[in-house]
């Protein structure tokens, strides 16, 4: 909504169905307005052509504030794409006028969204799904509502740290990033990082919320293990990763099993942090090392079922 404040119309481009392979899946979506565009539903000529005809909507949206538009497209035969498969795309263009009409929703309490075969009926608020729900013979799309990001806790702000939120932006990670001293983080523009200046840091791992991912990284191997083991005793976690070598990680577990941490609490700590196959030693690649198992962390957790009862 906020390009709307701001009189700017925009097109939501989403792929809605997907038949053989195709480079990505239901669900996947970008956002197009005038001159740029945020998002992507797998690149190349698909996505050549979705974008000029979100630009062709936008044209059409401003005669009633919204235009909806499907469309079908064979990968190989009609766009010559190596992928051979076929996705269905809903083009959903707003303009500044509509605006009225979707505040009148509380999106904080909508669990899924329905988008319908009509040109010009707006989304409407339904159940709850798990995931986006295409039906064809009526071209209606129900879509759960956006999620909240993972929160991610990263505790220290030197060389790796630093490198670390400069490759993660694009990750859907709400960053907070905690150090004892507030002269040790940069300037930061990012709308995503919250700085966190604690005298004592494991007092932010004691109380951080249920399910965020924890990054273990400052310039103290005894203040790296009492974070720990503040994060294992709470064990609110979802996955946590400590920088350091394999027998940092080995005279950590002893020590916190001797301070009453049980060895099944350590499953979900991952040290050392980051991907094996990465070799480089300097700041930047042992940020991307670390983005990467992140990534993976993010798959594998919204891969797990979810509890609907």
């Amino acid at each position: 909504m906020d390009h709307l404040q701001q009189q700017d119309a925009i097109c939501r481009v989403v792929i809605a169905d997907t038949k053989g392979s195709t480079p990505r899946d239901a669900g996947a979506e970008m956002f197009i307005h005038n001159h740029d565009f945020v998002g992507t539903i797998g690149g190349g000529t698909l996505e050549y052509e979705a974008i000029a005809i979100a630009r062709r909507l936008l044209i059409a949206a401003k005669e009633n504030g919204f235009h909806r538009h499907w469309q079908s497209f064979a990968l190989g035969p009609s766009l010559g794409q190596c992928c051979g498969g076929v996705v269905t795309i809903l083009f959903e263009a707003f303009a500044p006028n509509i605006l009225p009409m979707l505040q009148k929703y509380d999106a904080k309490h909508v669990a899924a969204w329905r988008h319908d075969g009509d040109a010009t009926t707006l989304p409407v608020p339904t159940n709850a799904v798990a995931r986006p729900k295409y039906e064809a013979s009526s071209k209606q799309l129900y879509l759960p509502a956006a999620k909240a990001k993972r929160g991610f806790y990263l505790y220290g702000a030197g060389h790796v740290g630093r490198a670390v939120m400069a490759v993660t932006d694009a990750l859907d990670l709400d960053r907070y990033w905690i150090d004892d001293d507030a002269a040790r983080f940069p300037d930061v523009k990012a709308s995503d990082i919250t700085i966190v200046p604690a005298k004592d840091m494991t007092t932010i791992a004691r109380h951080a919320p249920k399910g965020a991912f924890h990054l273990v990284m400052t310039y103290s191997h005894r203040l790296d293990e009492a974070i720990v083991h503040a994060l294992l005793r709470e064990n609110r976690f979802a996955r946590l990763g400590l920088i350091g070598s394999a027998t940092k990680a080995n005279r950590f577990r002893s020590s916190l099993i001797s301070a009453g941490i049980t060895p099944a609490a350590f499953d979900r700590l991952v040290c050392p942090v980051g991907l094996t196959q990465i070799k480089g030693k300097s700041p930047p690649m042992v940020a991307l090392s670390i983005a990467a198992q992140l990534a993976i962390w993010l798959d594998e957790e919204d891969s797990l079922p979810t509890c609907t009862s």
